[in-house]
């Protein structure tokens, strides 16, 4: 069945001289995995360039229910950013959000609300042209609400540590290990309370802001099978800190 839908770019890589197989969150059925036959052919209306990381496409496929590889017909860009891949300062930003989401969203069917986030977070990025460096803090903070694991945000003077293994703010530290400190843990709650654009209001040291995330990709860990190792971290942490010498 001939289908058509907007979708955005998680993961690219090459299948053969001249295929490539594209994992790509779609507006009208979640995350799907797809092949381009021929993309690399002089011939071809389809570009290898669409595929980059977190690029928004239109796309028509070939759809067949329960099928774990659909074949795309034609695809086309959705409409292009203005900065986010130009700039290689706002790419080492789509790298490491790309690849947080290309391991966190499962194939789970549509969710229209979590593509319409992940879309306006990249357009308003895009749009403001300038490194904003709370901006991945809070997108994956606020992704967490999209995939069912968000914190329950009942801090309070009496319950100051943030217990990242059951999602809540507890009185004293448990046993397990896998906590926040005080000042990390009213952070958290300071960022929950935050809009994306007020997220980057948020006072943070170079090392504070690392230790954070740090804590915040532990707790992705342990609430999400198979989440480990974001490679492009190491990328965006020396990218932000040449910047910032």
């Amino acid at each position: 069945m001939l289908e058509k839908t907007e979708g955005i770019v998680l993961h690219t890589f090459k299948h053969s001289d001249s295929g490539i197989i594209s994992h790509i969150f779609t507006k009208k059925y979640g995350r799907l995995s797809f092949m381009v036959k021929g993309i690399s052919r002089k011939k071809s209306t389809t570009h290898r360039a669409y595929f980059q990381i977190l690029q928004p496409l239109s796309i028509e496929f070939y759809y067949r229910e329960k099928r774990e590889l659909h074949i795309i017909k034609e695809a086309s860009p959705l409409f292009n950013y203005m900065n986010l891949h130009s700039d290689i300062r706002m790419n080492s930003i789509i790298m490491f959000l790309g690849e947080v989401m290309y391991k966190a969203l499962r194939p789970s069917g549509p969710d229209e609300s979590l593509y319409e986030y992940i879309i306006d977070t990249l357009v308003y990025l895009d749009n403001e042209n300038r490194i904003l460096p709370n901006f991945h803090i809070g997108f994956i903070i606020g992704l967490t609400k999209y995939l069912g694991i968000a914190p329950s945000n009942n801090y309070s003077s009496k319950l100051p540590y943030f217990d990242m293994q059951n999602g809540i703010y507890l009185e004293h530290p448990p046993l397990h290990g896998f906590y926040m400190g005080k000042v990390y843990s009213l952070l958290l709650y300071e960022f929950l309370k935050s809009s994306i654009a007020e997220c980057n209001n948020i006072s943070l040291s170079g090392q504070s802001r690392r230790e954070f995330l740090d804590d915040m990709l532990t707790f992705y860990s342990l609430h999400l099978p198979g989440f480990r190792n974001i490679r492009s971290l190491k990328i965006y942490s020396e990218m932000f800190s040449q910047l910032n010498k």
